[in-house]
Order: C-alpha cells, then structure tokens, then sequence
C-alpha cells in the first residue's frame, strides 16, 4: 500500500481542525497503506477497513463501520453510531470534551 498525506493549503481561509478535507467514505474497503490527514473525515470513514492505518482530526457518523483490521487514530470529534459492526483492528480515539462513549455503538462493537 501507498501513503497519503492530505492537508489544506497554508493559506486556506480555514482552520484545518474544523474542516472536512476528506469526503464521505473514504477509505472504504482498504486493504492496505496509510493515510494522514489535517483535517476531519466525511462520513463513513474507513468502513470495511482491513488492513490501512490512518490519522484523521475527527470524522462525522458511522465512522469504522463493520472494520476487520487495520489500525485508525482520531484525534478530534465523531459523529455517532461509532464502530457498528467492527469484528477486528484497532480504533484510538481523543475524547477531549467527554462525549466518545455516548457515540459509540456498544451493541454489536
């Protein structure tokens, strides 16, 4: 797998922390390479992951869906329905205001 280093421009009007740099299912399916991003992820971030490892500053609902492998850091807010579905890998996540638990789907994780 390849590496991917995704941050805005310099002198974007924006603070990278707060904006969605990465559409909606990114990362969907990966089997493999890395991803690093300053920035948040859309939706469904690294759903179905097997394999990648990736860096993200927060991602909106559903993100790790029904993941297998693979290893992914969230250092910011997600959305909620957090890891339904996730039979393997690993998910490190910041939960710096205290909500990450109330986000996570404890069912079927």
């Amino acid at each position: 797998g390849g590496v991917i280093a995704i941050r805005p421009d310099p002198t974007a009007p924006f603070k990278a922390a707060d904006a969605s740099i990465i559409g909606n299912t990114a990362l969907y399916g990966a089997t493999g390479g890395h991803l690093f991003a300053a920035g948040r992820a859309g939706e469904r971030f690294a759903v179905r992951n097997s394999l990648a490892t990736a860096v993200v500053e927060g991602t909106g609902d559903h993100c790790l869906e029904y993941m297998t492998g693979g290893c992914v850091a969230v250092i910011g807010s997600v959305g909620r329905n957090v890891g339904a579905g996730m039979t393997g890998g690993i998910g490190y996540f910041l939960d710096e205001d205290g909500t990450f638990l109330d986000r996570v789907n404890g069912e079927i994780v």
